[in-house]
């Protein structure tokens, strides 16, 4: 009983340990509470400039990538460009002018020194090479026999109308200028959205065209190894034509080479109805053996298109011709006003140069046609044919 007066001083002495690790746990719990997030923000904080940086890196990154995939994809574009002309000229199997030549090498060293593949540039140069033969005395002409599956014919006659003349309206002849401006050397044949045949105006055989959009389809055919002629915004091929086109149009007009299926003078090639807005259609006759005006034209003597140019009627016989002439009205297209003199003057002979080879017009001259006519009968060097 002697511990008894010490009960209540343990009671207390208990009851001072147990306040006092309550403050302690209090007050380490509390420094746990104030340094955790301490620590969290600080660790959050490289956490969140990551992430900053990893938006931030895509756009920095992506941007040289895409500028050296655009650089490829242009000059891949511009390749494909400089393939199809080349091809063109191979079908159609003309040479080139130097300027022509010189332009087409100069864009292809541009390629290759701009880091487009050297190998496919110098395969393309090598298929330029042969279309390009500098003027030199003595040297043999090229036998467009040879390279073309084709018989020489420079004046070939056409026995046929190209459609029905009945339906015809008018025939705008060539040259016209339109908005662009646009230099168009075919003739437009009026037939105000009358479903019309085409036929072939002599033996022909197909040679290139296109379905586009806003054609629907251009044709190509070739008369002989140096002439050749064109219908376009035909809206019929019969079939054995039709489907030789891909199923679906193309946006743009650049020509394939086709199947080459012959026709005779007379055959049906096509129906149309012309063009959706003025029901014309057209029809050119283009000829390698020519040069027209624009040959001294620098804004247009870059394409055959332009410079071999004739006009298409005079290959006709002269009462087939005739009938065309009766038709003609070079002002019935306001948009496509004429540009200079027609090259169907009527009445106006085409000649053939001994020493040049070359066709020209009379018309293309100041001379009368009939002094022109009368120079020539003096001329040794050169004869007249009148078609």
């Amino acid at each position: 009983m002697r511990y008894a007066g010490f009960a209540p001083v343990l009671l207390l002495i208990i009851a001072a340990l147990v306040l006092a690790g309550g403050t302690l746990g209090y007050r380490y719990q509390s420094r746990i509470d104030v340094v955790s997030p301490k620590s969290e923000t600080a660790e959050s904080a490289p956490a969140t400039e990551d992430l900053k940086r990893e938006e931030n890196t895509p756009d920095i990154v992506k941007k040289p990538v895409e500028t050296k995939m655009t650089e490829r994809d242009d000059l891949a574009a511009e390749f494909a460009i400089l393939e199809r002309e080349i091809g063109e000229v191979e079908q159609s199997g003309n040479f080139l002018s130097e300027a022509h030549f010189n332009r087409l090498m100069s864009d292809l060293d541009a390629l290759s020194q701009s880091g487009f593949d050297p190998a496919r540039v110098l395969a393309l140069e090598e298929r330029v090479a042969p279309h390009f033969i500098k003027d030199s005395p003595g040297a043999p002409a090229p036998s467009m026999e040879a390279t073309l599956n084709c018989v020489s014919d420079p004046s070939p006659v056409f026995t046929n109308h190209i459609t029905d003349l009945s339906k015809v309206d008018y025939i705008v002849p060539p040259p016209t200028m339109g908005t662009g401006p646009s230099l168009k050397t075919h003739s437009y044949i009026g037939t105000d959205h009358t479903r019309v045949p085409v036929y072939a105006p002599a033996a022909l055989t197909l040679d290139n065209g296109s379905f586009f959009i806003d054609g629907p389809y251009l044709i190509e055919f070739r008369v002989s190894c140096e002439v050749k002629i064109r219908f376009g915004h035909i809206t019929e091929p019969i079939a054995a034509i039709k489907n030789l086109f891909p199923s679906e149009p193309k946006s743009d007009s650049r020509t394939e080479a086709l199947t080459p299926l012959t026709f005779a003078a007379g055959d049906l090639i096509a129906y149309t109805t012309g063009t959706n807005m003025a029901g014309n259609w057209d029809f050119g006759v283009y000829n390698s053996q020519v040069e027209n005006r624009y040959i001294d034209n620098p804004d247009w003597n870059d394409s055959a298109t332009y410079t071999s140019a004739v006009c298409p009627f005079d290959y006709f016989t002269p009462n087939l011709r005739s009938a065309y002439a009766a038709k003609f009205n070079a002002t019935a297209l306001g948009g496509n006003p004429p540009h200079g003199a027609s090259f169907c003057t009527p009445q106006l002979p085409r000649m053939l140069t001994k020493n040049t080879g070359m066709l020209s017009y009379a018309h293309q001259s100041e001379l009368d046609p009939k002094e022109v006519g009368i120079e020539l009968l003096f001329r040794p060097s050169a004869l007249m044919l009148v078609m």
